[in-house]
C-alpha cells in the first residue's frame, strides 16, 4: 500500500509539473497540448514540416530558468531534426525551481483541447482550445459541452462523442468555420468509439455523398441542401489527457438541410425535422401511438426542428400522417400515393445504401426524417447519420468481433433487418420498380463507387493520413484492448485486411443474390422479355409520364438513347426465340 501511495503521489506531482511547464513554454507562439497519462506534449505544425528539420521559435517566461531539448540548451529557438510520425524529443526544464520532463511529439492535424466536466445531459460550461497547424494563433473559447449519442454516451463508455457549442465572452453565439465548411456555433466530435477502423462513419458518408440524390426540393431551394454532414479529422484532449482521433463534423439541422423556417408571425409550421432516439415499433413504422404535441418526444421520435423550447405545441403531425399512411393504406392506395408522402428517389437510395453497408443500427434509429415545407408539400426525405456500425462492424464488441453473425458479408440484410421497417418492406414487395431501379443503380456504380477496390482505397487513404502524422500509434496506445473495444486489440493493418475480405465477399454476394442484373429489354422488372415489354416501351415513348419503366434496359442497343430502334431490337429478339 505504501508503494502504491508513493506511486500515486509521484504521478500527481508529475502531472502538476507537466501542466505548469506547458503554460510557460511556447513553440512558435503556441502551447503544446499536454497528455498527463504519458507525459507527452503534442505540437501541431504544417504538414510540410514532416520529413525535414523544423526550427521553432521558443518563448520562455520568467519562471523558466532552464530548458533543454535533446541535450541542447534552449533560449529562443530550437531545431527539431527530421520530424517523423511518432518521433519523440526529450525536454527537461526548470520551472519555479521544479524540474519538469516531457516527450514532445508532432502532428499536422488540428488539436482540440476540452476543459471541464461533462455528462450526457445537460450542457455544462467549459473551455475549448483549438490549435491549427498553419497558424500561431490558439483560440481559447467559452463553450458549452455535453456527451453526444445514445448508448455511446453511457457512463461505462470511455471515449465519448461530444457536442460543442461556442460562445463569445459576452454570451452571444460564436460562429466558426473549420476545413472550409459552414459557419456555425454548434459542432460535433465523433469518436468512432466502437469502430475498429475509427473511420467507418466518414467513409460511409463519403460514399453517400458520391451517389445519392439530392432532396426533392433541391430543384427550387436556392441554397445547397445537404442530407449528410461533412467533417475532417482532429486529435482531441480532455482535461490534459489524450482522447485520440475524432472527426469534427457539422451538425445535422434545419440549416444543413435548408428547411423552411417556422412562421412566428402567423404561427404556421413549414420545415420539420425528426430523429428516432432509439429503436421502437413506431420508428420502423409499425405502430401509431397518440401524439402529445406539447412534448419534445413522440414515442421514440425526437423533434429537432422547430425546437420545442421555441415552438410549443410542436409538429409531429406530418410524421404521424406519413407513418399512418404506410401502416394503414390498402396496397392499391399505397402504390398510387406513396410518392406524395415520401421522397422516393432518396428513399430508394437509402434502401440501396443500407443493404450495401449492412447497417442494422440505421434502420429504426440513426436517421433523420425531414420535411421541407409542410404547408406546401408534406413529403418526407431522409438524411444519413452515425454510420460507425456498418461494413462488418456490429454495435456490440463482446464475444467474437470478426464476421459477427448479424453483419457478416453473406447476410441477407433485407430479410434479416430491413424487413422490419414497414415502408421499405411494402415498397420492395408491392412495387417491382423500387428494387428494380435500386438494382440498376447498383450496377451503374458497380465498377466505380461500389467497387471494393474503390471503397478500400478510401480506407487506405485515411489510414495513411493517420500514419503520416503519427495519430494511428497514439490512438492504439490509448485505446487498444480497452473496455469500449471489449478488450480486443486495435490494429489498423489487421482491420484493413478484415475490410478487404468483408467487402470482396459482400459485393460478390450482392452481385449473385440481391442485385441480380435484369435482361436487356425488360421494361417492367419481371426478369422476362416478352410482348408486354414491347407494348410498355411503345406506351412510354408515346407518353413518358405514364408509369415507371426500366429505362436502363429500355436502351436495348446501348446507343445512349431510347427510341424506335430499341423497340425493333426487342422485337427481333422475340422473333429469334
Amino acid at each position: 500500500m505504501m508503494k502504491t501511495g508513493r506511486l500515486i503521489a509521484t504521478l500527481a506531482a508529475l502531472m502538476m509539473m507537466t501542466m505548469a511547464a506547458s503554460a510557460q513554454i511556447l513553440f512558435d507562439g503556441k502551447k503544446a497540448a499536454v497528455d498527463n497519462l504519458t507525459g507527452t506534449w503534442l505540437i501541431t505544425v504544417p504538414e510540410r514540416c514532416f520529413g525535414s528539420d523544423y526550427t521553432a521559435a521558443i518563448s520562455l517566461d520568467e519562471t523558466v530558468t532552464r530548458c533543454v531539448i535533446d541535450g541542447a540548451q534552449v533560449t529562443d529557438s530550437h531545431t527539431f531534426g527530421n520530424i517523423q510520425p511518432g518521433a519523440t524529443y526529450h525536454l527537461q526544464a526548470t520551472i519555479n525551481q521544479e524540474v519538469v520532463e516531457a516527450n514532445i511529439q508532432f502532428t499536422y492535424w488540428p488539436v482540440i483541447q476540452i476543459h471541464g466536466n461533462y455528462v450526457k445531459r445537460p450542457y455544462y460550461e467549459g473551455r475549448v482550445i483549438i490549435t491549427h497547424p498553419d497558424s500561431s494563433m490558439q483560440e481559447d473559447i467559452r463553450s458549452r459541452v455535453r456527451w453526444a449519442g445514445s448508448s455511446t454516451a453511457g457512463n461505462d463508455r470511455k471515449k465519448h462523442n461530444f457536442h460543442l457549442k461556442f460562445y463569445n465572452e459576452d454570451g452571444s453565439k460564436k460562429e466558426m468555420s473549420f476545413f472550409g465548411l459552414r459557419h456555425d456555433f454548434h459542432w460535433r466530435l465523433d469518436a468512432g468509439q466502437v469502430d475498429f477502423a475509427r473511420v467507418r462513419n466518414r467513409v460511409s458518408k463519403d460514399i453517400w455523398t458520391d451517389f445519392a440524390h439530392a432532396p426533392y426540393y433541391a430543384a427550387y431551394e436556392p441554397k445547397t441542401a445537404r442530407n449528410y454532414v461533412r467533417g475532417d479529422f482532429v486529435e482531441v484532449f480532455l482535461n490534459d489527457e489524450y482522447m485520440g482521433i475524432y472527426s469534427l463534423n457539422e451538425h445535422m439541422d434545419r440549416q444543413q438541410l435548408k428547411l423552411k423556417q417556422y412562421d412566428y408571425e402567423n404561427c404556421e409550421f413549414h420545415g420539420g425535422l425528426w430523429k428516432p432516439m432509439t429503436w421502437s415499433y413506431t420508428t420502423v413504422f409499425q405502430n401509431l401511438p397518440t401524439i402529445d404535441a406539447t412534448k419534445k418526444t413522440w414515442d421514440n421520435f425526437y423533434v429537432k426542428y422547430p425546437n420545442i423550447d421555441d415552438v410549443n405545441p410542436t409538429n409531429f403531425q406530418t410524421l404521424y400522417d406519413a407513418i399512418k399512411f404506410t401502416l394503414n393504406s390498402s396496397d392499391e392506395a399505397f402504390l398510387d400515393s406513396v410518392r406524395y408522402y415520401f421522397d422516393i428517389p432518396v428513399i430508394r437510395d437509402y434502401y440501396l445504401f443500407m443493404i450495401l453497408l449492412q447497417a442494422p443500427d440505421n434502420v429504426g434509429k440513426n436517421v433523420y426524417y425531414a420535411c421541407y415545407d409542410a404547408a406546401a408539400d408534406k413529403r418526407l426525405t431522409v438524411a444519413v447519420w452515425d454510420l460507425d456500425c456498418t461494413q462488418g462492424q456490429f454495435y456490440i464488441n463482446t464475444g467474437s468481433y470478426y464476421h459477427h453473425a448479424i453483419v457478416g458479408p453473406e447476410v441477407d440484410f433485407r430479410a434479416d433487418q430491413l424487413s422490419s421497417h414497414k415502408l421499405y418492406y411494402r415498397l420492395w414487395n408491392l412495387d417491382p420498380s423500387f428494387h428494380g431501379l435500386a438494382t440498376e443503380r447498383y450496377w451503374e456504380l458497380r465498377g466505380t463507387t461500389f467497387n471494393p477496390d474503390s471503397i478500400l482505397a478510401r480506407y487506405e487513404a485515411y489510414f495513411d493520413e493517420m500514419r503520416r502524422c503519427g495519430a494511428d500509434q497514439r490512438e492504439i496506445a490509448r485505446w487498444s484492448r480497452g473496455t469500449d473495444l471489449a478488450g480486443h486489440e486495435l490494429n489498423f493493418n489487421t482491420e484493413l485486411e478484415y475490410l478487404r475480405d468483408w467487402w470482396t465477399r459482400h459485393i460478390a454476394y450482392l452481385d449473385s443474390n440481391v442485385f441480380l442484373p435484369y435482361p436487356a429489354g425488360d421494361m417492367n422488372f419481371d426478369r422476362d422479355v416478352n410482348v408486354t415489354d414491347v407494348t410498355t416501351l411503345i406506351s412510354y415513348l408515346l407518353g413518358p409520364q405514364q408509369g415507371t419503366i426500366n429505362t436502363y434496359q429500355a436502351d436495348y442497343n446501348k446507343d445512349g438513347d431510347i427510341n424506335i430502334s430499341d423497340i425493333i431490337g426487342i422485337i427481333n429478339l422475340l422473333i429469334q426465340h
